[in-house]
């Protein structure tokens, strides 16, 4: 953005440059989440890209959709702009109503895709607080629609937060990637809170995975059993330049490799590769941790 709007050549637009970046920096910007929408193969499926909360949200914006293509996935990704104008970062992460209405948009957008294409699949891939967004967005859906696969990367929702109502909505998996030595998620988060607005939450999903909430009934803890996989952060994501840093899991090679492969599970049998990748924990239910 820096060097096409410096290019004009005049010190007044140097000045205009400068102070359009400070303003994307400070306050976020809704429509720059949007970069990166690739709509080849809407026939085929689609994958939204749900970033996170500020500016700092806006990765893999770009990677996530290329990373997808290049993995074979033939589908269209959607990235969905939802951080706010006004208040950047901050508000992102607190202003729950607000992230309500956006994820009730972004539901509208899954049904109307739904409707257009009935039968074709749809995924989800949030980072951080967007994880919020994707989770009451399934919440918000019809109960006649149903997304495929739920991919959520270093989530900043608590990990007891109840997934119930979202997980009628998903037919195959929810993958949670989390990483405990996520500094975001341990040193930063735990002073605004969770995005589901638990006071100086650090109990995070992103942390250490989905529990079981300690009221779930056995249909729920079915449910849990049935859909949600935490998934611990490994060394060897090192490789593929997740290195446990909170927006890492975003990395183009990362979404290609480890990723995409998830998503791609329909359309190809997953490789002896792929699993030595992946290696899921179990979920976490009542009265059981899994090992390390």
């Amino acid at each position: 953005m820096l060097a096409f709007l410096g290019s004009r050549g005049c010190r007044g637009g140097f000045r205009t440059a400068i102070s359009a970046a400070l303003l994307v920096w400070l306050c976020g910007c809704t429509w720059v989440t949007y970069l990166g929408t690739d709509p080849r193969g809407s026939e085929l499926g689609r994958t939204y890209y749900v970033g996170g909360a500020g500016p700092l949200g806006h990765v893999g914006t770009i990677d996530v959709p290329r990373a997808l293509r290049r993995a074979g996935y033939r589908g269209s990704t959607e990235v969905f702009g939802w951080q706010c104008i006004v208040g950047g970062t901050l508000r992102d992460q607190v202003d729950r109503p607000k992230n309500e209405a956006q994820a009730r948009r972004l539901a509208g957008r899954i049904e109307a895709y739904l409707r257009r294409y009935p039968g074709r699949k749809v995924n989800i891939v949030a980072l951080s607080a967007g994880t919020g967004i994707a989770t009451w967005a399934l919440e918000a859906l019809p109960q006649d629609l149903r997304v495929h696969t739920v991919v959520f990367l270093g989530s900043s929702l608590s990990r007891d937060y109840d997934l119930t109502a979202a997980l009628r909505h998903v037919d195959d998996k929810l993958y949670n990637f989390y990483c405990p030595d996520d500094p975001i998620l341990r040193l930063a988060v735990p002073l605004a809170g969770s995005v589901d607005r638990r006071t100086h939450e650090s109990n995070l999903a992103g942390l250490s995975g989905f529990v079981l909430p300690a009221r779930a009934g056995e249909a729920a803890a079915a449910l849990y059993a049935q859909r949600v996989r935490n998934m611990p952060y490994q060394e060897r994501y090192e490789r593929y330049g997740y290195r446990g840093m909170h927006m890492d899991a975003a990395a183009a090679e990362f979404v290609e490799l480890v990723i995409a492969p998830l998503l791609l599970e329909p359309q190809r049998p997953i490789t002896p590769f792929d699993r030595r990748i992946i290696r899921p924990d179990p979920p976490v239910v009542a009265g059981y941790e899994p090992t390390r």
